[in-house]
């Protein structure tokens, strides 16, 4: 039997099927060059971001202002209210002159002819009248106090007797001040205290260098006028 024309083909078939296994296996199948150039620049991206490719970095602004201070009225009644009913006034011969009507241009209050608007800029020069005015007010409110009874007092509310500088009425009457000027709340329990030691140290220092019989007004005329300058008084 002639085996030459059944083994070519066999042959043949061969070759193909081992040709084809070559092609599955990958072993000698090359990938497309745009497939390359896309996976380098996948890679290159994650490894070096560049500045098109980082998140874009958002500012949030805030809203502030600058501080302002109460008007030429304002003060005048926050004064009437924080003393009981005292203003500032001065007698030049002609009878009490309400100061703060007098300075007001001078202060900034308009006058509608060539000023139409107030100017509520904080200055030295309104932080000096208000020092003058201190001294005016002060001490005519210690003066009334100390002859006022305990229900009337504005100044002194939280002493049996004007004249007491027990430590806690006067760290009473200081707090008492803080809510009154300044609404500004000081618990008992000392927890808040700083400002209550300045001043009962303020009251002290000018109590023990006074004259005999004036240990209380002069504390006290020392507070009211710590009090009185304080910005915190005019600005907000």
């Amino acid at each position: 039997m002639n085996t030459t024309h059944h083994a070519a083909p066999l042959f043949l078939g061969l070759v193909t099927l081992l040709s084809c296994g070559e092609d599955r296996s990958g072993t000698k199948t090359e990938r497309p060059e745009a497939e390359i150039d896309v996976g380098r620049q996948a890679d290159r991206a994650t490894a070096d971001p560049t500045p098109d490719a980082a998140l874009p970095v958002v500012v949030q602004s805030t809203l502030s202002r600058a501080p302002g201070r109460m008007t030429v009225d304002q003060l005048r009644r926050s004064i009437e209210i924080i003393t009981g009913g005292l203003a500032w006034e001065e007698d030049f011969g002609d009878g009490p002159t309400d100061m703060l009507e007098v300075l007001a241009p001078t202060i900034g209050a308009p006058d509608y002819l060539l000023v139409t608007e107030e100017n509520l800029e904080p200055s030295l020069i309104i932080a000096k009248f208000l020092h003058d005015a201190s001294h005016r007010l002060c001490v005519r409110w210690v003066e009334n106090e100390s002859v006022a009874p305990p229900e009337r007092r504005t100044l002194v509310r939280h002493a049996a007797a004007f004249e007491s500088r027990e430590e806690a009425d006067i760290k009473a009457g200081l707090r008492a001040l803080q809510l009154r000027f300044f609404a500004r709340y000081l618990p008992e329990d000392g927890a808040e205290d700083g400002p209550i030691s300045a001043l009962y140290g303020l009251f002290l220092n000018a109590s023990s260098t006074s004259t005999p019989g004036r240990e209380a007004k002069d504390g006290w005329l020392a507070v009211c006028i710590a009090h009185m300058t304080d910005p915190e008084l005019l600005l907000y």
